[in-house]
């Protein structure tokens, strides 16, 4: 596993929230709504979890 942290402002957290499909499939009033009551509940930086779990295929039998 490769770990990575990444840290952002609440704002850009948000930002990379409405690029998500599950929340752009929220009507757009609703969705706003969403959105900033996640502001109001953020610190002012997140920390992101993206980490990359590698997984390594071989071949066992050669036929």
């Amino acid at each position: 596993m490769i770990v990575r942290r990444a840290t952002m402002s609440a704002r850009d957290y948000v930002g990379h929230l409405s690029t998500i499909s599950a929340y752009l499939e929220i009507p757009t009033p609703e969705r706003k709504q969403v959105f900033s009551q996640i502001m109001q509940v953020l610190p002012e930086t997140v920390e992101i979890a993206a980490d990359i779990t590698v997984h390594l295929a071989r071949r066992c039998c050669e036929q």
